[in-house]
């Protein structure tokens, strides 16, 4: 991983935040020039640090409301054949939101899915079954509508990433609050 100085974490919190953040807005608030956040940009992209720039999208207002995590097996021997293809070629498509490959257990991958109706949802894995069945075997499928969707960035991962760089530390569920207490003695559960 590559260490970053202060001044470098600092303009990346604020891109983090806001990517379309001017360089003069970040230099202001951080205390240094446009041409010194110009500059620690340029190298950010060109560490690969920073991959691009992109605009936040309501996938609901645009008619994405169903959403599918799919556990998949791929069949004995078949991995093989499909990275001598090339397997990134076969994970495209624009239903695909994530596809991870996973390193042991029941399942080989897991696909998280996209769709505008739970419709389109079951057309498009009647034909993956039919498509892929030589492949992979689909193993479980959960579906979620868009109003399930709690929580959709990974900002704070990413800003907590810079923050303890150098010093991590263990990962540690968020603190909620205190949860009332009852005195058990007087909620006769024990009576």
């Amino acid at each position: 991983m590559k260490k970053l100085s202060e001044n470098e974490k600092r303009v990346l919190e604020h891109l983090i935040r806001d990517g379309r953040m001017q360089c003069t807005d970040i230099g202001r608030k951080i205390g240094l020039t446009s041409q010194a956040v110009g500059k620690i940009k340029d190298k950010l992209e060109r560490l690969g640090i920073i991959k691009g720039y992109t605009a936040r999208v309501d996938y609901r207002k645009l008619g994405v409301d169903v959403f599918a995590i799919a556990f998949f097996r791929f069949k004995s021997g078949s991995w093989s054949k499909l990275e001598e293809g090339g397997i990134r070629k076969k994970v495209r498509g624009p239903h695909l939101i994530r596809v991870y490959r996973l390193s042991e257990g029941d399942f080989t991958h897991l696909v998280i899915y996209g769709f505008r109706s739970i419709n389109e949802l079951e057309h498009y894995f009647h034909r993956l079954q039919k498509q892929r069945s030589h492949v992979s075997k689909l193993r479980t499928v959960y579906v979620l509508s868009g109003d399930s969707v709690m929580k959709d960035s990974i900002d704070e991962l990413l800003l907590k990433a810079i923050d303890e760089m150098g010093k991590e530390r263990p990962a540690e569920p968020e603190v909620i609050g205190p949860v009332p207490r009852r005195d058990i003695a007087h909620t006769g559960f024990f009576s």
